[in-house]
């Protein structure tokens, strides 16, 4: 049975509950028949009819081409035997109507069968699509639908992450290597306290590369354990250990304490207010507004176009007009990632005269 096709297994299934009603069904009437009406027949045969002298407008049968009924038991023998014939033609026909409907039944199984075979390739761009009565097949197929578009979109960005992430490792350890390549060219020509600095620096960025990468995937994969952290403490202290050059910072703090990360929470409001102060315009301005129900960073900057929006959480992603040379493009993708395993409302608008408003919508807080 367990080697048996579902079709196979539905018509059986099918079929044998239709033999086991029809077998109660003929044994309800039998019992009936036999049990409930009170039969009334002559003792001996039957007489037979007194001649009338005319012919019989109707032709004669041969007693043996008919069944004699001259008793009870001939009518239930009778009863049982058309009974079992019905029940066994019917049975054919119930079972062959159940293979039909069934591999009906099953046909877009085999669409979403093959479908998945499809996506086992590799190839996340086929969709099933398909058609028929809304019931369950259809939701199921519906439902693998919006799983490929989740799990293409998720495969392209793992991808355009992952080519981003090599490019922007490559350029530090390729300037170093050239650098030492010159280096060992003409070792008189340079000198070690020069070089130094330089090498320094470079490979800096690289370990400021790989934390930040580091610290994105610890975001990804959500919260090990969630403490209460004072939100307002953390953001007094980003403010007064970051640099802001020629930016002015303004702050204003209500008590907030949520529960989270503290490591996370920390770098998601360093990162927001770096990004206010990195991505500005000379003698610019970084406003910082915390309350129980939101905290809000807005700058000026330069315009950043609504339709490019989106594109300013993307791993890498430099807009036009952000480009800096410190920056590596992730900090925002580790907010939006930090946000998201808080189960935080990211939000980003742009400001009429440029720059940007990020607001994230905090949960319930206990003071």
């Amino acid at each position: 049975m367990s080697r048996l096709t579902i079709r196979a297994r539905l018509t059986l299934v099918y079929g044998g509950m239709f033999l086991l009603a029809g077998v109660a069904l003929v044994a309800l009437v039998y019992l009936l028949m036999r049990f409930a009406p009170r039969y009334a027949f002559p003792e001996g045969p039957a007489p037979a009819p007194e001649p009338t002298g005319s012919p019989s407008p109707i032709p004669t049968v041969a007693a043996s081409d008919v069944l004699d009924i001259n008793s009870k038991e001939d009518v239930l023998a009778t009863l049982l035997l058309f009974s079992g014939v019905g029940l066994a033609v019917l049975s054919v026909l119930a079972l062959a109507l159940a293979w039909y409907v069934s591999g009906r039944m099953l046909a877009r199984l085999h669409d979403i069968t093959a479908a998945a075979r499809t996506v086992a390739t590799g190839n996340l761009h086929e969709r099933i699509a398909l058609n028929g009565p809304a019931d369950e097949l259809k939701e199921l197929g519906d439902t693998f639908d919006e799983m490929l578009s989740r799990l293409d979109v998720a495969f392209q960005a793992q991808r355009r992450f992952a080519a981003n992430a090599s490019h922007e490792l490559r350029t530090p350890l390729a300037t170093t290597r050239t650098m030492l390549q010159v280096a060992l060219a003409d070792p008189d020509a340079h000198d070690l306290r020069v070089l130094g600095p330089k090498l320094l620096r470079t490979n800096q960025r690289s370990i400021d590369i790989t934390n930040a990468l580091l610290t994105l995937t610890r975001a990804e994969h959500g919260l090990t354990a969630a403490q209460p952290v004072d939100l307002a403490r953390l953001l007094a202290e980003a403010v007064a250990g970051l640099d802001h050059g020629d930016r002015t910072v303004s702050a204003s703090l209500s008590p907030a304490v949520i529960h989270g990360d503290p490591t996370l929470l920390r770098q998601l409001v360093t990162n927001l207010l770096a990004n206010a102060i990195t991505h500005n315009v000379p003698g610019g301005r970084v406003r910082v507004t915390l309350t129980r129900e939101s905290l809000t960073v807005a700058n000026t900057g330069p315009v950043v176009p609504p339709t490019d929006i989106e594109l300013i959480f993307e791993p890498f992603h430099r807009l036009e007009g952000r480009r800096t040379r410190t920056g590596h493009g992730l900090g925002l993708a580790i907010v939006h990632a930090i946000a998201e395993a808080h189960h935080f409302t990211l939000t980003a608008r742009p400001n009429p005269g440029g720059g940007l408003t990020i607001t994230i919508h905090l949960p319930p807080i206990d003071i």
